[in-house]
């Protein structure tokens, strides 16, 4: 029993000895913290950068190595982004610049702290830079040789005052306000008026209206058009006429020995919307879609896909019995395409026009109907009888021998001559085209009927420079060669120094006039006079020809 006393004590020091040794540190410093730090208020905001920061209180007791703010479009961003700055290093307050950033964007901001412990964030602030200003460019008025009146509407600032606005122009598309030719028109939101100076007679421009910002400059729609200078003859007797008739808008064209001379606009596209009737405005032209479908039928004679006294109906002839078979005896299967070019088929609109008639039925039901059931008034070849039914014949001819749509084909053709707006017509308000103008008659819905059905007939939109283009090609003259030979022009009224083909519809007066081997001219008007169908393509037919015949000198431009 006295060894085990005397061993207890020994066994007792030494896990004494080894505890005392274990806690023994050297004098080494306790393990380092996190720093502290907050996230200074984001300043400075533009629409790609940015100033921020941080104040760093505390390095949590090892030095601060790296130091900054990271961002980013998401919430709580981290050093592991690209999107940081460095600012050196150690405790206090310091200042970053933010680069690349995007315009109308939220961003989130977090200052970073980087020690031995990690890296430490302060608060996160979140900022958004201004966007582009929002603007549109108002149409040009008031248009001369050397002077016109255009402008814009500011409706957004994007976030940040607008301290520059105006507009600019050049003669080549997307002008920008590094060019000299602008004007400056104030500052802030809102609607501005401004005057372009300058301009040379003849010249076509494009004009686009501007709004500075600290985000930057923003444009508005590009607008075009023809420094001309003004007809005064001419514009005063076609104002005379709108007020007489109260015709809401009108576009003219003239051409002199084949260059396009002088194009205006008068009056309203859509009063309701205040749109400014342009040069770009499409109409229906009515029947003046009957001079286009003859021109490509005299194409496909010279392309010898069609003679000119070629029967139409029945068993050998070009749509055959497509239609079903001619009536034995009623003479309907001598009609030829020269017959119906020339408004001799021998049909008439007794009792109807059947174009007009039933807005429901299909052109195929309307050519089964009349080859079936109408008898000829005429024989065919010998009495001349406007008939729109037979154009709509026409039309499905091209179709046969092509085969194509009616409109695709003709399309490829006033392509090959330039002219690339020309469209059939819609039905409704809802089918108008942007650039269309809208109807307006009181005693007759312009809405009402099935213009897309008269294609052929009736029913191509087009422009008055579309057509003034046209006509350049039917002319006879040398300078511009036309789609076909002279030899089949001179088979139509093509041939004659002097004709002229008008168009009307509700809501529609047209005409294109060709003046003493010289002059061509095109006049679109938006209504029609019920009582009187030609009594506003009179009275603007007089407002045209009259000055025109007048006027000694010309202007040696070409607007096309």
């Amino acid at each position: 029993m006295k060894v085990m006393r005397h061993a207890i004590p020994v066994i007792i020091l030494f896990i004494g000895f080894v505890l005392t040794e274990c806690s023994d540190d050297s004098g080494s410093a306790p393990a380092a913290g996190s720093a502290t730090l907050t996230t200074t208020a984001v300043t400075g905001i533009t629409s790609s950068g940015a100033s921020g920061g941080g104040t760093i209180t505390a390095d949590g007791g090892a030095a601060v190595t790296t130091r900054g703010v990271v961002w980013s479009t998401n919430s709580a961003p981290t050093v592991s982004l690209a999107t940081k700055t460095t600012d050196g290093s150690g405790t206090g307050t310091f200042t970053s610049t933010l680069t690349n950033l995007s315009p109308g964007t939220t961003y989130f901001v977090r200052a970073y702290a980087t020690n031995d412990a990690g890296t430490a964030y302060g608060n996160e602030v979140t900022f958004t830079t201004p966007s582009l200003p929002v603007l549109t460019t108002a149409v040009i008025t008031q248009a001369g040789g050397t002077t016109a009146v255009s402008g814009g509407t500011i409706t957004a600032d994007g976030g940040s005052a607008v301290s520059a606005r105006g507009i600019v122009w050049n003669t080549m598309p997307n002008p920008t306000i590094e060019l000299a030719t602008k004007t400056s028109d104030g500052s802030g939101t809102g609607t501005f008026t401004s005057t372009l100076t300058g301009l040379a007679d003849g010249t076509r421009y494009y004009v686009r209206a501007y709004a500075t910002n600290s985000a930057g400059t923003a444009y508005g729609n590009e607008v075009t058009f023809m420094a001309i200078a003004a007809f005064t003859a001419l514009d005063d007797a076609i104002a005379a006429q709108m007020t007489k008739y109260t015709i809401p808008g009108v576009s003219v064209a003239i051409v002199r020995n084949e260059k396009l001379v002088y194009v205006k606009s008068y009056g309203y596209a859509d009063k309701e919307a205040k749109q400014l009737a342009t040069n770009d405005n499409l109409y229906r032209i009515a029947s003046i879609s009957k001079p286009i479908t003859a021109a490509v039928i005299l194409r496909l004679v010279q392309d010898g896909k069609l003679t000119l006294d070629q029967k139409v109906f029945g068993t050998g002839a070009i749509l055959g019995n497509d239609y079903g078979a001619p009536p034995v005896g009623s003479q309907k299967d001598n009609i030829t395409i020269r017959h119906l070019l020339e408004h001799k088929s021998g049909w008439t609109n007794t009792p109807d026009d059947p174009m007009f008639s039933d807005v429901t039925l299909t052109q195929t039901q309307l050519i089964q109907g009349m080859v079936a059931n109408r008898a000829l008034t005429y024989t065919p070849g010998q009495t001349e009888y406007y008939l729109n039914f037979g154009y709509c014949v026409l039309g499905r001819v091209i179709e046969k021998v092509t085969g194509k749509k009616y409109d695709e084909y003709v399309k490829t053709v006033l392509q090959g001559i330039g002219v690339t707006d020309m469209v059939i017509a819609g039905n409704t308000l809802n089918n108008r085209l942007p650039n269309e103008v809208k109807y307006y008659q009181a005693e007759y819905d312009p809405y009402s009927m099935n213009v897309t059905r008269m294609d052929s007939h009736g029913g191509w939109l087009a422009t008055a420079t579309d057509l003034a283009r046209f006509m350049v090609h039917i002319d006879r003259n040398s300078s511009v060669p036309d789609m076909v030979s002279a030899d089949l022009e001179n088979q139509l009224y093509f041939s004659f120094e002097n004709w002229a083909h008008t168009g009307s519809l509700p809501g529609t007066s047209t005409f294109v006039v060709r003046e003493n081997d010289t002059f061509s001219f095109v006049v679109l008007a938006n209504t029609r006079s019920e009582n009187d169908y030609n009594a506003i393509l009179n009275g603007l037919y007089g407002a045209v020809v009259t000055p025109v015949k007048a006027r000694a000198s010309w202007p040696a431009y070409d607007l096309f």
